[in-house]
């Protein structure tokens, strides 16, 4: 199970340090019945999620748990678990219950499962469903981005499913270094791509563990070409260039076409830039068989200190290099360019997930309540460090009660840019810290230990205090990867034109064009083909859909 996880979700998982001598109220139950349905029903569930990577206190499971009870005794809804699995024995349990028509009654779907299951007339209409039963909050929190993903998820002008994802997609080219390695060798935070090289070059030659031993990487890369990577993507060097190899990222042109970012000009670029730095040793010798999580195994073990990735870095191995050793520090910057200054990013409004309901349920106000209790839980500004730490990750047993959940669903608008946003403003002395939303003070009182202890300078931690750095790296004011991020946004992102569900022909073509383009990246990195087969690439990726895609897309958003 990959340990790397973006904030967007991770920000409902940190464990909390309370003010002293806070005491915890017993919660007001009556609340609950405003969501209650009229008679209880039990409903058949479709859930990505493997019950055994669970932390469940004693004595409870997947069918008893503070949330599983409070759907049952406070909603009237019991959830039976069809299909609980994670991971391809999830993807293959959907395909199996869609080829023998055999649906629960709540479902979480693939986009591309979901397009079809809509089309097919498989799936419950939600538009008048959620206009009468969404809360308040449940409807400021789908519509925090104006609606995008919403209408991108409505199918022949119908919302079929209720999508999981982000009106901005949080760029994967964060650069990470090892802030004691630069120290260490007299080295200097980079300002453009050739000073990151040199930095690789030192850290591959020049021992910076002092071990003795030829053991270090120089830029850590794995061979997840085309997606979001947590540790190791390539995506940082194309942006350096001012290309893209995320699947994602469709370019609109002044003439009305679309174009491919992994298909253009500085991509190739990049990519031989990178098959150079492989020639010469400065890329992990066996990257192209090296998922996310091998590079984030060697950063935690201490071997790579030089890589991009994305924003939940400390939350997972970046945080397990300094348990194992605690003088290891990081600090993390946008990628810079090839000709100074940080790299144009690219995002796009993305779901990946679609929460949705059978067309033969009874019932499709159930999920609508299960997403308006969830809200109210996790989300709502009137929520407590008390009401936090009963439904959130309990601070004394360290366990993430929002794995429970199902249809927890953040606002689309990344709340993570408010926190960042109001924690910076508290630092400045513009706010007071007891002005911050219940789960950002919890963050800021963290953050306010690592900067008061002085690792805001050192980037490393007090290995007894983990935690504190999971939240400084994230919302620390100037040197958190958020504080990143709201530079960027500020600058102006190369946002993608599509949002939607697949094209017809992304539908027949596009796993098959991904394996071309993943194969082909990879071969060039190490060496395997020529920079020359990149435009082979080119040639066969139009012939084989990809001119038909970029048509689709281009008759769909740029009208």
């Amino acid at each position: 199970m990959k340990k790397h996880v973006s904030i967007v979700c991770a920000a409902m998982m940190a464990a909390s340090v309370l003010p002293a001598g806070l005491a915890f109220a017993e919660e007001d139950t009556s609340i609950y019945t405003k969501w209650a349905m009229d008679e209880p029903v039990t409903l058949t569930v479709l859930k990505n999620q493997n019950p055994a990577t669970v932390s469940y206190a004693d004595g409870e499971d997947q069918y008893n748990n503070v949330y599983y009870n409070a759907y049952r005794d406070y909603l009237g809804i019991t959830l039976d678990f069809q299909i609980c699995a994670s991971g391809d024995e999830y993807s293959q349990k959907v395909t199996l219950a869609m080829a023998s028509d055999e649906l629960p009654d709540l479902l979480y779907l693939p986009a591309s499962e979901y397009s079809q299951l809509a089309a097919a007339g498989k799936l419950a209409p939600l538009d008048d469903v959620l206009a009468e039963y969404g809360s308040e909050l449940t409807l400021a929190n789908l519509n925090s981005d104006g609606g995008k993903i919403l209408d991108a998820a409505k199918q022949d002008g119908v919302l079929y499913g209720i999508p999981v994802g982000n009106a901005e997609r949080i760029p994967s080219q964060y650069l990470w270094i090892r802030k004691d390695w630069l120290t260490k060798l007299g080295l200097e935070a980079p300002t453009n791509l050739d000073e990151v090289i040199e930095i690789a070059r030192a850290f591959k030659e020049n021992d910076p563990d002092g071990n003795g031993v030829d053991d270090t990487w120089g830029l850590g890369i794995c061979n997840e070409m085309s997606d979001y990577s947590g540790f190791g993507t390539i995506e940082g060097i194309a942006n350096a260039y001012g290309g893209s190899v995320l699947q994602y990222m469709w370019m609109p042109n002044e003439d009305g076409t679309v174009s491919y970012a992994p298909t253009s000009a500085e991509t190739r670029s990049a990519l031989e830039k990178l098959a150079s730095l492989y020639a010469e040793g400065l890329i992990n010798e066996e990257f192209g068989v090296s998922d996310t999580d091998a590079v984030g195994e060697a950063v935690a073990a201490g071997t790579c200190g030089l890589f991009y990735g994305g924003d939940g870095i400390s939350w997972g191995y970046g945080r397990d290099a300094i348990a194992n050793n605690n003088e290891c520090g990081w600090m993390v910057l946008n990628a810079p360019s090839v000709e100074g200054g940080d790299a144009k990013a690219y995002s796009y409004t993305n779901f990946d997930y679609v929460y949705a309901v059978n067309a033969n349920c009874d019932h499709p106000e159930a999920l609508i309540k299960l997403i308006n209790f969830n809200n109210d839980r996790i989300n709502s500004p009137d929520a407590t460090l008390d009401s936090l730490e009963m439904w959130g990750v309990n601070s004394t047993t360290g366990i993430n009660q929002c794995d429970y959940t199902y249809a927890l669903l953040d606002p689309y608008l990344n709340k993570a840019i408010g926190y960042n946003t109001t924690i910076g403003q508290v630092f400045a002395g513009e706010m007071e810290p007891e002005e911050l939303m219940p789960e950002a003070y919890r963050y800021y009182v963290g953050i306010k230990r690592y900067v008061d202890e002085g690792y805001g300078e050192t980037g490393s931690a007090n290995p007894e205090d983990l935690t504190a750095f999971q939240y400084a790296m994230c919302w620390g004011p100037e040197f958190g990867s958020w504080t990143r991020y709201s530079e960027l946004r500020e600058a102006g992102m190369n946002m993608s034109v599509y949002t939607g569900t697949p094209t017809s022909t992304m539908k027949k073509r596009w796993s098959t064009l991904l394996a071309l383009q993943d194969e082909t990246f990879t071969k060039i990195i190490s060496g395997g083909v020529g920079i020359e087969a990149f435009d082979d690439f080119v040639t066969q990726w139009n012939e084989q859909g990809g001119a038909a895609i970029l048509e689709e897309i281009a008759e769909m958003y740029m009208k």
